[in-house]
Order: C-alpha cells, then structure tokens, then sequence
C-alpha cells in the first residue's frame, strides 16, 4: 500500500493511496506523493510502463479546494512522459451524458454538478477517455453511491489514448462485501503476452498464439512412422 495524507496528529479531512498486489511488489519503478490529494505510482508490465495517479478530488461546494486540485493535478501531468500507459482513478463529479468525443460518451447518468465541469475540462484538455462512459450497462453497475434512496456516479477511472485499445469494460464491483455507501469500480484491460505474435493479412494486424504442436512436420515420412 502506497499512500499520503494529512499528519497523524490532524483530523483526516482528505488522503490517497494505490494498492499493488504483493507478487507484483518488484514491477514497482517508483512513486510521488504530490499532496494529500494526489499520489502517482509507476508500475512495469509486460515491458510497458504505467504511471497509475490515485486522487481524492473535493467534494461539490469546496470551489476553491477543487481549482487548487486540478491545478496541482495538470502540473502532475505535464510532467508524466508522453509515452506512458497513464490510468486516473476516483473523482468527484456528476458528468452527466452530454458527449465530448473521444473523451466522453453517453452511458451515464443525466445529473451533472459544478464539479463536473472542471472534470471535464481536464480530460478534454489531456486527450483523456473516461472508461465508464464507454460501456452499456445496468443501474447496479453504474451507479459508484447509494444512500437513503439516492444514487449518483461520482467515480471513474480514467485512461489517456495509448490504452483505449487495451481497455475490455468498467463497472461497479458489486461482489465487494464492505460496509460502505461506495462502491468499488473495477476496469479490465487486455494485453498481449510475449507468447503472441501478430501478422499482416491485407493491411490487417491479427493476433494469433503459436501453435502449441508443429503439425507440417508429419508430412515427413521418418517422423510420421514412430
């Protein structure tokens, strides 16, 4: 567990942090904790690098507190190699469904909030995806809040462009078994392995496993009679 927050000695108004599994404990390049609100991780998988950016943004009225945030969330990415694998998680703000292309599409919910609007901005400045628009999907795994007869979608993960081909769904966890009015939102990537290799068939990639037995080598006849 990688996190930061306020001292030990003050009342916990904000903090962040990113988990990473214990096997995968040696792929961690390095990490950055940039504020009590913001924290970067850079991982190695599969010979590709990924810088995952946990934040906790302010919640809806902290006007100041949220221009303060996404200020200090564009410097951090400005500074984040333009080759990088980059995965945003969390956020606070209802987008609503009206879309930016390429950025936004209309899979969610139709309330949106002022937060929205800075959230917005920073992903359509970036070139950045928000993965939970992307997918069809029922209520139950929509919807990242639920209390006393409401809910609202408040929470994403986010992706830039070098993995819009990677990335398979987003939705609510809803197996979780925690006692909490939020839920946790899972996205599932794909990523070829070393084992696949990819050929061209008119001007089209296509992605194959090597065969697991060299078959062509029975049409010799000494191999063919063993």
């Amino acid at each position: 567990m990688i996190y930061c927050g306020v001292p030990a000695k003050q009342r916990a108004s904000s903090g962040v942090a990113v988990a990473v599994r214990r096997d995968w404990k040696h792929k961690i390049q390095d990490y950055t904790w940039i504020w009590d609100r913001i924290i970067e991780t850079r991982i190695k998988v599969l010979n590709r690098n990924f810088t995952i950016v946990g934040v906790y943004a302010p919640v809806e009225g902290k006007e100041h507190a949220t221009e303060e945030f996404y200020r200090e969330l564009q410097q951090s990415m400005d500074k984040i190699p333009k080759n990088e694998n980059i995965i945003l998680a969390d956020f606070n703000g209802r987008i609503g469904n009206q879309p930016i292309p390429e950025c936004i599409v209309t899979y969610e919910e139709q309330v949106t909030n002022n937060n929205a609007a800075a959230l917005r901005d920073f992903c359509a400045f970036d070139k950045l995806k928000i993965s939970n628009s992307f997918y069809r999907h029922k209520d139950i795994n929509k919807f990242t809040w639920e209390a006393r007869g409401t809910k609202s979608i408040i929470h994403y993960i986010i992706i830039n462009d070098r993995l819009k081909s990677n990335i398979e769904d987003t939705r609510v966890f809803r197996e979780s078994d925690i006692d909490s009015d939020y839920k946790l939102v899972e996205c599932k990537f794909k990523f070829l392995t070393h084992a696949q290799h990819s050929h061209k068939i008119k001007n089209k990639t296509v992605y194959t496993k090597p065969p697991a037995f060299k078959v062509h080598l029975l049409e010799q006849e000494s191999i063919r009679t063993l």
